[in-house]
């Protein structure tokens, strides 16, 4: 660990002098809240150059549909504030499976996750960053009270920058390094204080033409999957419709139904008939 540790030391030099010089921001976009949210305040408040770019996981249903709610934010961008859009590079779309393996990354994610809790995406996006040679590649960890996740990891181990975002401090060493190649933005923000900024500047009606489920049903949010639960729980609930809502609810009886009782057609009925309503198909 100590070779990660010299070349975070090497990439905070890079990074002040390099990535900053034309004040163009490269970030991960997904066409969520956060990352949003980061885009249009880039663009619209602050004047900056934006060059996104995006990961196809072909194991997400969502994906389609990320990159649609991309497309149409743009579009609106344009409408309202064309000076903004125009500062939005292309979108650099890489599908997963084409983002290099890297043993030592993958080693240090798996150690991080017996830790706290890591999505699978820690992994592959650091090793896309460095594949990329890319030293502030922006990516958009809200504000967390969970104690056991990775904005705990980062709030105790990174440190703002002179550009108001937060990347990891040079003493860190360790598995926790396979972030030195990544700034965080938003880290200071949660949702609803997004939500805020949003409408003091005038792109709260784009904001809300984020996507944020990972299995949406006949294009909808399904109420069910993490995402949809952390925007219930955060009090924007009322980006879902009533279904969305009445799954959130009962999703928790649902996956019960569906492990133990999948192969019992009556069950099965049952259990399409919560989670698709009405819709559902015969």
């Amino acid at each position: 660990m100590g070779t990660l540790h010299t070349k975070q030391a090497l990439l905070r030099d890079e990074r002040l002098e390099g990535d900053r010089n034309n004040q163009c921001v490269r970030i991960l976009w997904t066409g969520g809240w956060d990352s949003t949210f980061r885009v249009l305040y880039a663009t619209w408040v602050e004047g900056k150059r934006v060059e996104p770019h995006y990961i196809v996981d072909t194991t997400r249903s969502s994906s389609s549909r990320e990159l649609e709610a991309i497309a149409e934010i743009k579009d609106v961008l344009k409408v309202h504030n064309e000076a903004a859009y125009e500062r939005v590079s292309s979108l650099e779309v890489t599908p997963k499976n084409e983002i290099p393996e890297d043993l030592e990354i993958t080693k240090s994610w798996t150690q991080l996750k017996k830790r706290m809790h890591l999505g699978g995406q820690y992994d592959w996006l650091a090793r896309y960053a460095k594949s990329k040679k890319m030293t502030a590649l922006e990516l958009c960890v809200q504000r967390d009270d969970r104690t056991d996740g990775i904005y705990a990891f980062l709030k105790k181990n990174t440190e703002q920058t002179p550009f108001g975002t937060y990347r990891l401090r040079q003493e860190v060493s360790g598995d926790g390094v396979i972030f030195a190649r990544f700034e965080f933005p938003v880290l200071d923000y949660s949702k609803n204080e997004m939500r805020d900024i949003a409408k003091e500047h005038g792109f709260i009606e784009i904001l809300e033409k984020s996507w944020f489920c990972h299995e949406p049903i006949n294009g909808m949010p399904c109420g069910m999957c993490n995402p949809c639960a952390c925007t219930v729980e955060e009090g924007m609930d009322y980006r879902l419709s009533r279904d969305a809502i009445f799954r959130y609810r009962t999703r928790r009886y649902l996956k019960v139904v569906r492990q133990s009782l999948v192969d019992s057609r009556a069950f099965r009925w049952v259990y399409d008939l919560l989670r698709y309503g009405s819709k559902r198909k015969v």
